[in-house]
């Protein structure tokens, strides 16, 4: 527990001492003596409610959690009438109390009568601060948040004193505390007085930052990545960014939320960060199983990926990666990526890939050769920015009647649109892009967004320009339940745009439940909505609903009808590999006619 946890909690037990119970004497003593005057059990006949405005009958039922008909447990009702009390106080009315009468009627019931006193609602009396000398009188009632005259709210109290504990961590003072020295609740005048007393201590620097379980990885690639560093003053801000920069870096499987140890003297603080190593070596491949829809289609299809990568390369941070993918679109990329270039948090990366695309209507087939060279680097913690040199060989066919090309001589079967002959070339492109990560942890995240956006233009034989919109967001629900949504959108714009520059759709990373990479157009609008359930580090099980929709090769403008898919999912994934299903069905699909993406892995 850190330091301001330790304080703030000791605060709010302080704190809740000093209100007034709900029920004492004769009347708590009632509550036990009803039950323990025969051996008879009792059960509920009625609870009534007398007094009180502020909740509503089925709210106090609610909280007391005892209904008609229940046997009759002293026990229990206390900690029901402690929950409304507790409600209570959460609302302001921190005078509220409440009187039970229990009476017994023959031959094994119990009559209970709650007298419910609200109060009136507090307000915020007289507030002394004494103590400070490191920050003024001023910024400590500004960071309180509480003023003369204002309703007394004690999470909101609470919520100010963790501000003014959190203001005094930022600037090197963690082991700063609070105590509520003269607290003064008047229920005549309704208002809370009170006096505060702070003791701030020393300040407090970072006596050594130590890594532990570290096997494979050298110290320095990791330390280099921390912004927390020794003989720093201590802020708070720094432990956490630390702790979330580790956490997301990707080299351990585990990392301990515990980072502060004593140091060897009182104003020093050890930084010591436990971790257990991931292999961060995956290879894996990707079974794409679509069985036939109709009898002219033949057998079943399948598609496939394999893919490795090495995310720290020799312990250095380096990465590497390669990818094979079949089906319409086959792909063969190999990159590496140098992720700290001049002694500065810049990363470099460089890829080769080849390309073919197969028109599934003529069998046309274009092919793309390129390489490219991208420089990213990270500014204000969360952000991203990077800028990319890419360099294509486009051959395209010369009799693919589908090229959005215009041309008197050739027409499209479909559309009648006139498209001219092809011409293969270069294309010399730019590419910009901005990222913003506030993900908790990258491979299972609770929370947090992932947004994007990224810009091409470019020049030679191909003048285009694109576009890429990626927003990505997760909202917890309940425990170890969360909500993920995927919106993402694409664009290009052109005289010429070959059909290896269009946007794909389809498949077990965009709409799941129909074939991978089948509709394609120039611009692209698809969606993704998860409900996941956590059930490990970073294994999930998860529902799924995915919409999306390309516009018309020959008509940028006009989208084809919007498709859905909607299915369910896991990932299983541990030390030494990963297993990930997906089961997704097209819109009017029966339950036999799903497609199953299947994605075996191993850890190395």
């Amino acid at each position: 527990m850190s330091p301001i946890c330790r304080i703030s909690l000791t605060f709010h037990m302080l704190f809740y001492l000093s209100l007034p119970s709900f029920v004492t004497g004769e009347s708590e003593q009632q509550l036990v003596n009803s039950s323990d005057t025969a051996k008879t059990s009792y059960l509920i006949r009625q609870i009534t409610f007398e007094g009180g405005e502020h909740l509503s009958r089925k709210q106090l039922s609610e909280l007391i959690g005892t209904t008609v008909g229940q046997p009759y447990l002293p026990a229990g009702i206390i900690v029901g009438l402690n929950r409304v009390l507790e409600r209570y106080r959460e609302d302001g009315f921190v005078f509220a109390s409440i009187e039970p009468e229990v009476t017994t009627l023959p031959p094994d019931q119990v009559q209970i009568r709650l007298h419910i006193h609200e109060g009136t609602r507090a307000r915020t009396g007289k507030i002394t601060i004494t103590g400070n000398r490191l920050l003024s009188t001023h910024d400590l009632r500004r960071a309180l948040g509480l003023h003369t005259g204002a309703p007394f709210i004690p999470d909101a109290f609470e919520g100010g004193i963790d501000k003014i504990l959190a203001l005094y961590s930022e600037r090197g003072y963690p082991k700063a505390e609070i105590e509520p020295i003269d607290f003064h609740l008047s229920e005549e005048l309704g208002k809370v007085d009170l006096r505060l007393q702070i003791r701030e201590g020393n300040q407090v620097r970072i006596e050594s930052v130590k890594l532990t379980g570290l096997q494979k990885t050298k110290p320095e690639v990791v330390l280099r990545e921390l912004p927390v560093q020794a003989s720093d003053v201590f802020d708070q801000r720094k432990i956490d960014q630390s702790f979330h920069r580790l956490v997301n870096l990707g080299y351990f499987y585990e990392v301990s939320p515990f980072l502060l140890e004593e140091g060897t003297t009182p104003e020093g603080i050890i930084f010591n960060a436990r971790v257990t190593e991931a292999r961060t070596g995956r290879f894996s491949g990707v079974i794409g199983y679509a069985p036939p829809t109709t009898e002219f289609e033949g057998a079943p299809q399948l598609t496939g990926v394999i893919e490795a990568t090495e995310t720290n390369l020799l312990g250095t941070g380096r990465g590497v990666n390669f990818l094979w993918k079949s089906g319409l679109l086959r792909t063969l990329r190999i990159g590496y990526t140098e992720p700290w270039a001049f002694g500065k948090p810049v990363k470099i990366g460089v890829e080769y890939w080849q390309l073919k695309q197969r028109n599934q209507f003529t069998d046309a087939e274009s092919d793309e050769n390129a390489a490219s060279v991208t420089v990213a680097a990270r500014f204000r913690r969360l952000f991203e920015s990077s800028i990319g040199f890419s360099y294509k060989r486009i051959g395209l066919p010369t009799n693919d009647p589908f090229l959005p090309v215009p041309s008197p001589s050739v027409h499209s079967p479909i559309t009648d649109v006139p498209y001219p002959a092809s011409q293969s070339g270069v294309k010399y492109g730019v590419t910009l892009g901005l990222t913003r990560d506030s993900r908790d942890y990258f491979l299972n995240p609770t929370r947090g967004r992932r947004d994007g956006v990224a810009f091409e233009f470019s020049r030679g034989d191909f003048k285009l320009r694109r576009l890429w919109i990626d927003l990505q967001g997760y909202y917890p629900t309940w425990h170890r339940q969360v909500i993920a949504v995927g919106l993402h959108g694409a664009a290009a714009w052109g005289d010429n745009i070959p059909p290896t520059e269009l946007f794909y759709l389809g498949g077990a990373n965009t709409l799941r439940g129909y074939d991978e990479d089948w509709f394609f157009g120039p611009r692209r609008v698809y969606a993704n909505l998860e409900y996941r359930l956590l059930v490990g580090h970073t294994s999930q099980f998860f529902v799924f609903t995915d919409l999306g929709t390309v516009s018309q090769v020959a008509q940028p403008a006009v989208f084809d009808p919007l498709r859905v898919g909607y299915g369910l999912g896991m990932r299983l994934e541990s030390k030494g590999g990963l297993l990930r299903m997906d089961y997704g069905l097209a819109e009017g699909r029966s339950a036999l006619e799903g497609k199953i993406h299947v994605n075996l892995g191993t850890s190395f």
